[in-house]
């Protein structure tokens, strides 16, 4: 976390090499399974994501078997070249700082900070399989960094 937030217009996010294809509308499929494999939860999501002034727009909308929903949303600004500084925009993330980076043609790997104690608490890759395909997997931890969760995600574009 060793990296402070600024907006770096100078950086265009549409010049990124793996955000750009990942805009668009997102269906998929997310599993969220505890430390020891047994499933927490499943549920479906909608995700939609844009750039915008240079900087990346993200909403997911969450939908549960139960008929709830959840929507959160994200900005992201980037700090340099295929780096983005995401900061939710919804008071549940506003504790948490976020670092997603770009590495080669098609995978984003995010980390997720505790802003107070510095500590890391997620790591997530996403894995561009294919332009309207993707494979997304993450690892929560707890405060003394010990595995909570894991989360399995695959989705589909299903427009631009």
């Amino acid at each position: 976390m060793n990296q402070e937030p600024t907006t770096n217009l100078e950086i265009d996010i549409q010049n990124f090499q793996v955000f750009p294809q990942h805009v668009g509308v997102w269906q998929g499929n997310w599993l969220r399974l505890d430390a020891n494999g047994q499933e927490l939860t499943r549920f479906t999501a909608t995700l939609t994501k844009r750039i915008v002034d240079n900087q990346w727009l993200q909403s997911n909308k969450y939908n549960y078997a139960d008929g709830t929903t959840v929507t959160q949303n994200f900005v992201g600004t980037p700090l340099k070249e295929g780096v983005i500084d995401i900061t939710g925009t919804d008071s549940a993330f506003s504790n948490f700082r976020a670092i997603a980076e770009e590495h080669g043609e098609n995978l984003i790997i995010f980390n997720v900070w505790d802003k107070v104690s510095g500590v890391l608490i997620g790591t997530e890759t996403i894995n561009l399989v294919r332009p309207d395909y993707c494979v997304r997997t993450s690892q929560g931890f707890a405060p003394d960094g010990t595995l909570k969760s894991f989360m399995m995600i695959t989705e589909h574009r299903t427009a631009l």
